[in-house]
């Protein structure tokens, strides 16, 4: 399958074919490559480099950006009393990106369950390899996009968690969301915080994730998101460390 794999590789930008020789094992390079060829304009999503990320944060944007974040942190603890909001603030690099998805167990799985299919549509059709892995749809799908293609690499995505003092109340484990954030009703609490800025939109629903909120800037100078324009069908999301979304 590694030949398969270089051929539909090869058409792929240059970034994406540096990041694929990162990734551990041919089933998770074989995954990733898939959101790869469904991601349409990759260059505008593509995730910032060093020095693009140390140049935002010495930016305008980025003090926007953290205002209204300390916003979203003042207004929780006001209306939850004992309760704060926790979220990273920094710009998830692509290094981090690439080690979540080596570690993380529902890529694990999701890349098992396509390695024997994608194996057999090698052997069929070595041609049509690469429309073939476009196509294929994990079921479920891995609670991580792959490297390159997270919003939390332009820091346009923001992981919220619940903490009563120094005890973590409702993280980012998928295993725990309807534990932790439905039945406690924190998803309901942190969704009626968010609804009143235009700052963030969200949560995602695709994987399940009541953390995860994407940021919307009001500058004009910078830059959105680029959606996904090939979008998983929505499901519950499989277990992950803390901070370890999409």
């Amino acid at each position: 399958m590694e030949t398969c794999l270089a051929r539909a590789a090869s058409a792929t930008p240059a970034e994406v074919q540096s990041v694929l020789g990162d990734i551990d094992g041919v089933p998770r390079r074989v995954l990733a490559l898939r959101s790869y060829l469904r991601a349409g304009d990759v260059a505008a999503r593509w995730s910032w480099t060093d020095d693009e990320i140390a140049a935002y944060e010495r930016s305008p944007a980025h003090e926007e950006a953290m205002a209204a974040l300390a916003w979203a942190q003042a207004r929780f603890a006001e209306r939850n009393p004992g309760f704060t909001l926790y979220v990273n603030t920094r710009v998830r690099s692509l290094d981090t990106q690439v080690q979540r998805w080596n570690g993380n167990a529902s890529v694990a799985a999701a890349a098992q369950a396509m390695q024997g299919p994608a194996e057999s549509a090698c052997a069929d059709d070595p041609d049509g390899f690469a429309a073939w892995v476009k196509a294929w749809r994990p079921v479920p799908p891995p609670n991580l996009a792959a490297p390159g293609l997270s919003a939390h690499g332009q820091g346009r995505a923001f992981d919220f968690q619940v903490m009563e003092g120094e005890v973590l109340v409702a993280g980012t484990d998928a295993r725990r969301i309807d534990v932790d954030w439905i039945a406690t009703g924190w998803a309901r609490r942190l969704a009626e915080v968010m609804a009143e800025s235009p700052a963030f939109k969200g949560p995602l629903t695709r994987p399940s994730e009541p953390w995860h909120y994407i940021y919307v800037p009001a500058s004009n100078d910078a830059p959105a998101v680029v959606p996904d324009p090939n979008p998983e069908p929505e499901s519950e999301s499989q277990g992950t460390s803390a901070g370890g979304s999409a």
